[in-house]
Order: structure tokens, then C-alpha cells, then sequence
């Protein structure tokens, strides 16, 4: 099969994790009268996108156990962790490149520069945007952020950056206003999530945003309602396909269904009485979900619940884990970032995804919370003191008035 091309990536990324074949699409049904279909996707080089899809498959594999809804971005994930990523040196660097996927900071904006410059769709009924922006600490002059790391940043990621003051609560609201626009309004962000701290001084977020229909829309006087794990009411979109290609892999059903511009929307349906979490635990089990299986061709009767839902993930556990711990320790290196010590101290993700008989919304938003190392402890000299010969004293007020002063040449006891 060949490699998926990347305006696929963005569909699948707000739900599971990146595939990375793609298919023509599915004839449309007989009963159908389809809208045209964009003639030409985007590809992406095969290279270029190898790290990117190991890191989905990882980090999907590490978030989403299946046992609850979870909605993750791992592309908005990826961009966020990439522009922290241009300002570390080190080891620092070395293992948020390892992470990413890239062999140096070049082949990461190659990777970078190559997403943001395809993942874009405009159209009346059709919206993919990729925005980035870096929030800095004013601190009149006394911290001072590399020209070339900004640089960099607005170059490769074109990326916003704003000075604030983040002990004024004027600056959370414009961080959360900023994620609004760009979301679309879809995201009700959480109060604790714009709660910034003292020694705060960088904050870097990415935001994704998908609105497509389907390429055939379901037909609202088909739904039904049912049951859902033989105990939820909800109502189910009904449709046929006939003559598309359906894929049977060890243990489920794989399906897509096509958007109008983005790319499609495909779905995993284990067999009956196999669990979905005994298909998910490792990034292998869930590549072999998205991408193994034999296809089949066949008349499919789809019915798809309606669904509309908001997700959150703390990454830092994640992340650390995945093998970037020394980034956010006081041993981590951001010194092509700014001229003090930083670590990360919060990445946060927040979205949106629903569905509906005419097609996908989807958003999400990334929060890397850059934070002042605390002072590195100085290695100081091993000095004894030992008061055994006369000695000088002096007593102060608190404000330096001497008070006292004298000499003990005999020390007497009290009495």
C-alpha cells in the first residue's frame, strides 16, 4: 500500500493515532449523489513523515487504553513539543529529538515546515488550520529570548509571538481568547489550565481545527435509536455502501468513510466479544489496527452513533516517560531558548470532537508551560569556623546600626 498523504493525518489524528496508508476512496453507494471530490490530495514525502508516524503510534499507544472516551492531537502534540524543542542544546536536545523522530534540529523543521505547509483547507464547507504562538515574559529587559530562537520560530512555524505579564490576570484571558479564535469557540478551556505561575517565562501553544462533511452525508430520516454495550440509548446514523472495500484484521472491522476535502474518517469495530482494550496497549497493536488486515470488497450497512464530546490530558507524565524527562528537571537545557535557566513545567491538551449526519468538527489545543530553573547549587569551599582563639563582635539593629561591638579575648561562663 502506499504511504497516506497528509491531508488524511489530520482526521485520523483527533481520534486515535496516524495512519499511514491510504486507499482510494470507497466508491459511493448506488442511493447516493455525491459531491464532487477534490481532485488532487498533497503528498507527503515518505521520509519527511516517518518520525511524525512513530511518534502518533507512541504516544496514541501511551494515552488511549480504551476503557473511556479519550480524544487526543498527536500532530497538535508533536508542533507544540517541536518549537520548545528549537530552543534546547544537549541532552536536553537530544532527547526531545530522539522523541520526535528527527536525526537534527534541521530534519525537525523540515518535518515541521512540511506539515504547516500542507495541513491547510479553506473552503466554504471545509476548514483544517494549524496555528502556533509563543507567549514571553516581560520582565523589563531583565530576560532576554535568543533573536535567532525567534526567529526560528516565526520562520519555520509561523508562529505569533506576544510579550505579557504573566502575574497580571489580563494575560491569562488573552491566552484563552487567542485558543478560542483559533478553535473556533469549540473548546470550553479549563479555569487551572491559564494559571500561571511567578517564575512562569514562556508559554508555547499550538491549536488544530477541523470542520469537514461527510463526501456522502447520512440522512437524518434514517437515524434510529438503540442500544449502545447493551445498555446506553443513543441515536444511530444508518446508511449503505455498496460495492467499497472493507478491511478484516485479527480481531476487527476496519471502515472509512470519506470527507469532502480533508481526507476520511475511519473507524475500528472489534469482533463480538473481544474487548477493545485487549486490541490496544502497544504502538505495534495499534499500527496493526490502522494498517494490517485484508480487504474485502462489499455491500456495508453503516450505523454510526451520534457523538459529541470534550477530552483533556496532563502530558507531563506521559512525556517524561516516553523519554524527555531531563527536560523538565533544573538539569534541562533550553540556552538557545533564552538566557536563564528553563525547564517545562506543564504541557496540557484540551479538545473537542463531534459527529453528526453531515460530517466531522474536531479541534484541540497544546500548552507547553516553560518555567524558570531554580538556581543551580554552587560548589563552594569546605571552611571551618571554630571560635577558639579572641574574637571580634558586633550586634545590628535590622537596619545595620551597630548596636553592640566588642572583643572576647577570655570567654567566661554566664551566670
Amino acid at each position: 500500500m502506499k504511504r497516506f498523504v497528509c491531508m488524511l493525518c489530520a482526521a485520523l489524528l483527533l481520534l486515535c493515532g496516524c495512519a499511514r496508508t491510504f486507499e482510494p476512496s470507497p466508491a459511493p453507494a448506488a442511493n447516493t449523489d455525491p459531491k464532487e471530490a477534490p481532485k488532487e490530495l498533497p503528498y507527503f514525502p515518505v521520509p519527511v513523515i516517518e518520525g511524525y508516524a512513530d511518534f502518533s503510534d507512541v504516544l496514541s499507544a501511551k494515552l488511549i487504553d480504551g476503557t473511556e472516551n479519550k480524544n487526543l492531537s498527536p500532530i497538535s502534540v508533536y508542533l507544540a513539543l517541536a518549537m520548545v524543542a528549537e530552543g534546547a542544546e544537549g541532552q536536553t536536545q537530544t532527547d526531545m529529538l530522539k522523541l520526535l523522530g528527527a536525526g537534527s534540529p534541521e530534519e525537525l523543521r523540515n518535518i515541521c515546515g512540511a506539515m504547516l505547509g500542507s495541513l491547510s483547507v479553506d473552503t466554504e464547507e471545509s476548514t483544517l488550520a494549524l496555528a502556533n504562538s509563543i507567549w514571553l515574559a516581560d520582565r523589563g529587559g531583565k530576560l532576554n529570548f535568543r533573536e535567532a530562537y525567534l526567529k526560528e520560530l516565526a520562520e519555520t512555524y509561523r508562529s505569533e509571538a506576544n510579550a505579557v505579564d504573566f502575574s497580571e490576570t489580563k494575560t491569562a484571558k488573552q491566552i484563552a481568547d487567542w485558543i478560542t479564535k483559533h478553535t473556533h469557540g469549540k473548546i470550553k478551556i479549563s479555569e487551572d489550565a491559564m494559571q500561571f505561575e511567578p517564575d512562569t517565562i514562556a508559554v508555547l501553544i499550538n491549536t488544530i481545527y477541523l470542520k469537514d462533511a461527510w463526501r456522502d452525508e447520512f440522512y437524518e430520516g434514517a437515524n434510529e435509536t438503540g442500544l449502545f454495550d447493551g445498555t446506553q440509548t443513543v441515536e444511530y446514523m444508518n446508511r449503505k455502501d455498496n460495492g467499497v472495500t472493507i478491511v478484516k484484521g485479527d480481531g476487527f472491522l476496519r471502515y472509512s468513510l470519506p470527507l469532502l476535502r480533508v481526507g476520511r474518517m475511519t473507524f475500528v469495530l472489534p469482533d463480538e466479544g473481544t474487548p477493545l482494550a485487549s486490541l490496544l496497549g502497544t504502538p505495534e497493536k495499534l499500527h496493526a489496527l490502522l494498517n494490517d488486515g485484508e480487504e474485502l470488497r462489499a455491500n456495508v450497512s453503516v450505523k454510526l452513533p451520534k457523538f459529541a464530546f470534550q477530552d483533556r490530558f496532563d502530558l507531563n507524565d506521559a512525556l517524561e516517560a516516553l523519554g524527555i524527562a531531563v527536560a523538565f528537571s533544573d538539569e534541562a537545557d533550553f540556552s538557545a531558548m533564552c538566557d536563564i535557566p528553563a525547564k517545562i513545567s506543564r504541557v496540557i491538551q484540551e479538545s473537542y470532537i463531534g459527529v453528526d449526519e453531515k460530517g466531522v468538527e474536531a479541534a484541540a489545543y497544546t500548552m507547553v508551560v516553560m518555567d524558570e530553573c531554580a538556581a543551580m547549587p554552587e560548589e563552594l569551599p569546605e571552611i571551618d569556623f571554630h571560635l577558639t582563639r579572641p574574637f571580634l563582635y558586633v550586634i545590628e539593629s535590622y537596619d545595620g546600626t551597630v548596636l553592640f561591638v566588642g572583643t572576647v579575648t577570655e570567654p567566661t561562663p554566664a551566670k
